[in-house]
Parts: structure tokens; sequence; C-alpha cells
């Protein structure tokens, strides 16, 4: 394992080295799971953060929880600050480095936070007592809200991947498909399943 000049590990930690993360691989978990692998996305790129800024995060005496950092997005406003700290952290990696970056801190916490609210009102209204033309708003507002998250995944991770080559050396490889994705197909098809049958019970 090395250090470079920034104190931030390289390739021999292993972790620029696999965390590319494919745009396609983002929409089809996205689509499948019905927004869901938004969380274990929070989770993951946050592991790699701190696995990559080990050293320097413990000479600082800082301490990263991945897995908390991912649930943090249940939580209604301050999952939203989260996200803006997890993409104003990365951004300063990007700066270190002199990785030029197209991330806007302002306009995509704007995305995540129009997106939560989607997502919650949709929810609230996709109630079978309700009439069909509200439920139906609410899976249309549903859907709404998981393209923006799929928007707003797919602008960092272009800027996490390009700065992941750079990390790297320009090597670049697809981070492992991992047990959270998994489970978060499990919970998408079974979230599916319930909504035809709910479909096909209403008519």
């Amino acid at each position: 394992m090395y250090v470079d000049q920034f104190g931030i590990s390289g390739t021999g930690s292993g972790t620029a080295y696999g965390c590319r993360i494919s745009p396609r691989r983002i929409i089809l978990l996205s689509v499948v799971s019905m927004g869901i692998y938004w969380l274990y996305w929070m989770y993951r790129t946050w592991k790699q953060f701190r696995d990559h800024t080990l050293e320097r995060a413990a000479a600082d005496g800082q301490q990263h929880y991945p897995i908390w950092h991912g649930l943090t997005q249940f939580l209604p406003v301050y999952g939203w600050f989260r996200f803006h700290a997890h993409v104003r952290e990365y951004q300063g990696l990007m700066q270190e480095r002199g990785v030029a970056d197209s991330l806007n801190l302002g306009n995509l916490t704007t995305i995540v936070v129009v997106s939560s609210l989607l997502s919650w009102i949709g929810g609230g209204i996709r109630q079978e007592y309700l009439p069909d033309g509200v439920v139906l708003l609410g899976y249309i507002l549903t859907v709404i809200a998981v393209v923006l998250s799929i928007t707003v995944m797919l602008t960092v991770q272009s800027n996490l991947n390009n700065y992941w080559m750079n990390a790297g050396g320009g090597l670049e490889q697809d981070a492992r498909f991992g047990k959270g994705e998994i489970v978060c197909i499990v919970l998408g098809v079974l979230l599916w399943l319930g909504i035809v049958a709910g479909i096909i019970w209403s008519s």
C-alpha cells in the first residue's frame, strides 16, 4: 500500500482499482428495485470513500460509518444533509488531485429533496381505498422520484468513475456485485409483484 502526496491511499490498497459502477448497473438495479438501490448506492460509495481515505481519517481522528450513512436516507431532512456531505467530501478529493468535476452541490441536493418529497407523497396516496385517479397519480409521482434519483446517481457516479480511474493510474474495473445488490433485487421483485397483484385484484 502506498500513500500519495495528499495522504490518499492508491491502488496498492485495492480501493481505486475496482470501484467503478457503470451507468447501466445503476439504471437496471434502480428500476428493478423500485428505487431501493439508492440506499445501497449511498452505502457502497461511502464505504469506498472510507476505505480510500483510511490512513488520513485515522490521522485526523475521523470515523466514517457506511451502513449508518446509507440508512440516513430514511430520515427526513437529515438524509439530505448527509447526501450533501457525501458529494462534498468526494468533490474535495477531486480538487486535491486536480481532477475536473461537474458536481453542483446545490442543484444535486435540490433534486434529492424533490425526489424524496415526491416519493413520500406518492407512497402516501397509493392506497386502495382512494379513487383510482389518485392512486395512479401516486404511482406516477413514485416513478418520477425514481427517475430523479437515477439522474443524481448517474451524475455523481460519472464523476466518481473519473476520479477512480485517475486514482488507479488509469486502471478501471467494475466494483464486484455485492450481497446488498442481491437484496435490492429481491425486495424490488417483491414490490413489483405486489403492484401487479394489486392491479389484478382491483380489476
